[in-house]
Order: C-alpha cells, then sequence, then structure tokens
C-alpha cells in the first residue's frame, strides 16, 4: 500500500477474483518452553497441620533470553503441584531433658545436675519452660564408715606376738555408732608383730605336757582377754609365754583335747 492506494470495503472486489493468500514459515527455531516455580509460602498454621502454595506456571524463553508465558501443554512431563500439606513447627516438643547425674555427695545435701537442650528445628525455645539442669539432693547411702583405732603395742617384747586396735562402724557426720557398713570392707582388726629374736639356748617355753603345765603354773586369770581368743584360735596355747598370759582360756582347750583323746 503507498499513499495512492487505501484500503476500503471487501464488496467493492466483489466481481473481481480474489487471490490465493500468501503464506511463509516464521519462528522457525525451537521452543525452549520450561516448567517456572515460586518459593513455597509459609505454613498455613504456625502449630499443627496446614497448607502452603506457590505460583507455578508454563514459560518460554525468547531468542533474546526474555521469558514469556506459555501454553501449560506445550511444557514437557506432568505440572508441579503447585499445593502441598505442612506442618507448624512452633509448637513441637522443644526442650529435651536427660538423666539426673547422681548426687554430688554419699552423705548429706548436695546437688546432681543433667543436660537440657532445644530439639525444636528452628530453635524457637520458650527460656521460661527451660528445665532446671541441677537442683538439690540429698543421700545418705555411705554415712557410715569404719573407723579404726590405733595399733596397740606389740603383746610380747621378743619373737613373733600379735597387735589390736578397734575398729567401730560410725556415722561420718554424727559419729554414732551404726551397723550399716558393709561386713566385706572392716579392716583388720589383728596383726602379727616380730620384735628381736628371744634367747633360746634353753627352750623352757615349750610345753610338752599340758597337764603338767596345768600342775606347776598356777592361774590367776587371763592376762590379756582381747588376744586369748585369737591365740586359742590360732593354736598357740602350747608355747609357755602364751599360756601364762592366757592360762584361763588355754587350759580349757587343753581340756578338750583331752578328752577328745580319751
Amino acid at each position: 500500500m503507498s499513499k495512492n492506494i487505501s484500503i476500503v470495503d471487501n464488496k467493492k472486489c466483489k466481481y473481481l477474483t480474489k487471490p490465493e493468500p500468501q503464506i511463509r514459515k516464521c519462528n522457525e527455531q525451537p521452543c525452549q518452553t520450561r516448567w517456572m516455580m515460586t518459593e513455597w509460602t509459609p505454613c498455613s498454621r504456625t502449630c499443627g497441620k496446614g497448607m502452603q502454595s506457590r505460583q507455578v506456571a508454563c514459560t518460554q524463553q525468547l531468542s533474546n533470553g526474555t521469558l514469556i508465558r506459555a501454553r501449560e501443554k506445550d511444557c514437557a512431563g506432568p505440572k508441579p503441584a503447585s499445593a502441598q500439606r505442612c506442618e507448624g513447627q512452633d509448637c513441637m516438643t522443644v526442650w529435651e531433658a536427660g538423666v539426673w547425674s547422681e548426687c554430688s555427695v554419699k552423705c548429706g545435701k548436695g546437688v546432681r545436675h543433667r543436660t537440657v537442650r532445644c530439639t525444636n528445628p528452628r530453635k524457637k525455645c520458650v527460656l521460661s519452660t527451660r528445665p532446671r539442669e541441677a537442683e538439690d539432693c540429698e543421700d545418705y547411702s555411705k554415712c557410715y564408715v569404719w573407723r579404726m583405732g590405733d595399733w596397740s603395742k606389740c603383746s610380747i617384747t621378743c619373737g613373733k606376738g600379735m597387735q589390736s586396735r578397734v575398729i567401730q562402724c560410725m556415722h561420718k557426720i554424727t559419729g554414732r555408732h551404726g551397723n550399716e557398713c558393709f561386713s566385706s570392707e572392716k579392716p583388720a582388726a589383728y596383726r602379727p608383730c616380730h620384735l628381736q629374736p628371744c634367747n633360746e639356748k634353753i627352750n623352757v617355753n615349750t610345753i610338752t605336757s599340758p597337764r603338767l603345765a596345768a600342775l606347776t603354773f598356777k592361774c590367776l586369770g587371763d592376762q590379756w582377754p582381747v588376744y586369748c581368743r585369737v591365740i586359742r584360735e590360732k593354736n598357740l596355747c602350747q608355747d609357755m609365754r602364751w599360756y601364762q598370759r592366757c592360762c584361763e582360756t588355754c587350759r580349757d582347750f587343753y581340756a578338750q583335747k583331752l578328752q577328745q583323746k580319751s
């Protein structure tokens, strides 16, 4: 069309033969279409089950890089979901407390501890509801212990003798006596002691006849009642030195032996 030609109504050309329409190809480059999605919206509920959505569109990229909206059927593959279920995490169990430790003391008042951590994925833990990490405690399971006195002097002046000491089960704080101590942990009340050797040129200490000893030695009673029971159990009554100090206990020991022989 030019300055001398203008468009008129088609009726004016009804007696003329209409030319065939002219057709030519265009946009022969391949279409670059793809699904474009926005970010998910926040969950509709901050606590519990809810929904979240996003926008999904089929887009086409032109040769100059511009993106334009295209028909959904031109995008390959199924259309991505535009909505999904979600769950608000602000009301999830947030504080997790560990097991209490043992009391810091075994007799009386002490402190015990535990670990406390926030398990909320978003770390939204209300400090006012935080469980205690430490608390007071009392434990009296180890209040009674064995108390020991000093060792006595050796029971003899030469040779092998015995020593003893007082063993008592006592309360750590009050000092009262009790029976709560473990017998397996009780320390020894007796121990042997060794002094310089005695003069053994004349062996007058070995009693060859218990009956002779009973007749020749005047017994006025045990001198060391604490040791005599141990001496009898250790079969030391045949030594004259022990016999003199524990004559009453040793006589009873020999009396039983003589009855067994007869």
